[in-house]
């Protein structure tokens, strides 16, 4: 779903520190906490004890990671991997002091436990990926971990949805020559996605669906601007509406800094927005709002360009407000 905005360039090189898995670090708050409310989590297996199941792009899955042992039940969570020579498996698998690592030469993916909950981090090496700049409709490397909600409920039945992230970008550097940047083509994102989807088995329209985005970094943007248009750029993008905020919709600051940002905002009133402007676009016309379910998410990289980057996250919760 690779956003194709084109803006003055913004150049960043960033060699941080490596995350030391036993350490906690205080963030920048972005906005005061909202007040007590009557909350549910969306997200299943927070911890991710039932493990991540492969998702590849071609065949069936390669099977499931298990971070933390076996578990009796399904895996909730996916590790999708689209457009990537490299994909993780359980050979991958090392245990790095309180961390459980998977690692191979296009990226990484570390889980760990700390008395706050869990911190995940995340890291692609594109530069492995590409031998040459990343062309027009060219498939590009994806790490994103993604679920369907285990219950997933309907819009009409909301009185807010609680976006609830702390976070941090460990390394961004851009490894293609700069006289080949494009910044129409190439660029280093990660973002979380959700999916609004119309889910009434008696609608005709079944099925359809909105990408609702709130887009964490991106290269190119300290100011990420906002974005709505039809999901297209390569041969498997899905045709549909994506609406993804802007930066100034739901934080201050910028996660450029490579400081700790924690994020707290009802992202519910926006994603009603984006399902009246994508109706005005001729998008999901076949659909009403009574319909729509909050289905699942996805959250990760995708690199429609040649950088090595890093990101590492906590907090990470979808909480409904139903009263």
């Amino acid at each position: 779903m690779m956003k194709t905005m084109v803006s003055n360039r913004y150049t960043l090189l960033l060699a941080l520190f490596s995350w030391n898995c036993a350490t906690e670090t205080p963030a920048q708050q972005t906005h005061a906490p909202l007040p007590s409310q009557d909350t549910a989590s969306l997200i299943g297996d927070r911890l991710f004890e039932r493990g991540l199941t492969l998702k590849r792009a071609q065949g069936p899955s390669a099977g499931t990671i298990r971070p933390f042992g076996d578990s009796a039940q399904p895996a909730v969570w996916e590790l999708a991997e689209w457009g990537s020579k490299f994909e993780l498996s359980d050979d991958d698998k090392t245990t790095e002091g309180d961390c459980v690592v998977y690692r191979n030469d296009g990226k990484a993916i570390t889980f760990g436990r700390q008395s706050d909950g869990m911190h995940l981090s995340m890291d692609v090496i594109t530069s492995t990926e590409y031998k040459a700049p990343r062309q027009q409709n060219q498939a590009w490397p994806h790490l994103l971990v993604e679920q369907a909600f285990p219950e997933k409920l309907y819009l009409k039945d909301l009185k807010g949805l609680l976006l609830k992230f702390n976070g941090r970008l460990t390394k961004a550097e851009m490894k293609m020559p700069e006289s080949a940047f494009n910044p129409g083509l190439h660029t280093a994102q990660f973002q979380l996605f959700i999916t609004i989807q119309d889910l009434n088995p008696n609608s005709a329209y079944y099925g359809d669906y909105l990408w609702f985005g709130i887009p964490f970094y991106d290269y190119r943007y300290e100011q990420i601007p906002l974005y709505a248009a039809q999901d297209v750029g390569k041969g498997d993008a899905t045709g549909k509406f994506i609406y993804s905020l802007a930066t100034a919709d739901y934080m201050t600051g910028t996660f450029h800094g490579g400081n700790w940002i924690e994020v707290e905002k009802d992202i519910y009133p926006k994603i009603t927005e984006a399902l009246e402007l994508a109706k005005k676009r001729g998008y999901l016309t076949g659909s009403f709002f009574d319909d729509f379910q909050i289905s699942g998410m996805n959250l990760g990289w995708e690199v429609p360009g040649t950088f090595d980057a890093g990101f590492e996250f906590k907090d990470f919760d979808l909480l409904a407000i139903t009263e």
